[in-house]
C-alpha cells in the first residue's frame, strides 16, 4: 500500500505483519500495561479489614532469635545498654502486637521498621520482630502467623505510620476501618496528636497502646521530639530530615506513589501546613 506524505512512519512490526495493522500511540500503550498490572495485582489478606502497627525501635543483629532478651542481640546506642530492660522492652512490643492480633481476628499485624543502622547491616528493624515473635512460636497464638507481615522502610515514627498505611493497603487492596499502634506510652501523644492529624486519620478510628517509659530521660527526650514534629509534621526538611537521612545509610528511600495510589499526594506532601487533597479514610471535607 502506497503511504501518503502525511501517513505516520511504518514500524518494523507493521512492516512483518502488513502495514494495515495499526500499533496503539506510546502512550496509550503506556496506560494499558498500568491497567494490566492494576488487574493483575494481587493483595494476599483482603479479607481483612483493620491494622495493628508495632513501631519498631532497634535492629535485630543476633544470630539465634531465641536470645531477644540478651543485650548482645540487638543494635543499642551507648545510652542503651546501661538501661535495665531495655531489651525487654522490644520483646514486650513484639508480644503486646501479637496480642493484640490475636484479640482481633479480621487484623493485619505489621511491624514497621527499616534498615536503619549502617553497623549492623542490611537488617530491618521490622524484619528482626517478626523473627523474634515466630521464635516464640508467636506466644501463645500461632493462628497470627498468617496475618503478620512487616514494613521494611520507615526511618522515624511519622514513617512508621504513613509507610504502615501504605504497606497495609498494598497486602489488602483497601485501606484500614481502623488503626492500633504498639510502642512506648511516652509516645502516646506523639502518634495520636501529631502523626495521625498529619495524615487525617479519624480519632475516633485510631487507638495507641504503650508499655512504661524505662527512664525519665526518655520522656524528656519525648519533650524534644515531639517540638520538632510540631513545626515540621512530615519530618522532611531540617533536623528531622536529616535523621532520616542518617537513618537510611543503605539508600532504601521511602514508598512511591505508584506503590498506593490514594496515597500519592500524601506521600509526596512537604511542609507546615496539612495535607489539604483527598484521602480514603478521611472525610470528605
Amino acid at each position: 500500500m502506497r503511504r501518503s506524505a502525511s501517513s505516520p512512519p511504518v514500524s518494523p512490526y507493521q512492516q512483518a505483519v502488513g502495514s494495515d495493522i495499526q500499533v496503539a500511540p506510546a502512550s496509550s500503550r503506556r496506560l494499558l500495561r498500568d491497567s494490566s498490572f492494576s488487574r493483575a495485582r494481587k493483595f494476599p489478606v483482603s479479607n481483612l479489614s483493620t491494622l495493628i502497627l508495632v513501631a519498631g525501635h532497634s535492629v535485630y543483629t543476633g544470630l539465634d532469635y531465641h536470645d531477644a532478651q540478651g543485650s548482645s542481640s540487638w543494635y543499642l546506642l551507648d545510652y542503651q545498654k546501661e538501661v535495665k530492660g531495655q531489651t525487654e522492652s522490644f520483646m514486650a512490643h513484639i508480644r503486646l502486637g501479637v496480642e493484640q492480633a490475636a484479640a482481633d481476628p479480621k487484623s493485619v499485624l505489621l511491624f514497621s521498621g527499616g534498615k536503619t543502622r549502617a553497623s549492623a547491616g542490611p537488617r530491618a528493624e521490622a524484619e528482626g520482630y517478626w523473627l523474634v515473635a515466630e521464635a516464640n512460636d508467636w506466644f501463645g497464638f500461632p493462628e497470627v502467623r498468617r496475618r503478620a507481615f512487616t514494613e521494611e522502610k520507615a526511618r522515624d515514627s511519622f514513617e512508621n505510620l504513613l509507610f504502615g498505611l501504605c504497606r497495609y493497603y498494598e497486602l489488602t487492596g483497601h485501606h484500614p476501618t481502623h488503626v492500633t499502634v504498639v510502642g512506648y506510652e511516652f509516645k502516646k501523644a506523639r502518634f495520636q496528636d501529631m502523626h495521625r492529624a498529619a495524615v487525617r486519620y479519624p480519632a475516633t478510628s485510631f487507638s495507641y497502646v504503650g508499655t512504661p517509659a524505662l527512664t525519665p530521660s526518655a520522656v524528656d527526650g519525648e519533650a524534644a521530639a515531639a517540638a520538632a514534629f510540631r513545626t515540621d509534621p512530615y519530618g522532611c526538611s531540617g533536623a528531622l530530615a536529616a535523621k532520616r537521612a542518617e537513618r537510611d545509610p543503605f539508600a532504601e528511600g521511602g514508598y512511591g506513589p505508584d506503590r498506593c495510589p490514594a496515597m500519592a499526594g500524601l506521600l509526596n506532601w512537604c511542609g507546615p501546613d496539612p495535607f489539604p487533597g483527598r484521602l480514603p479514610w478521611a472525610p470528605r471535607r
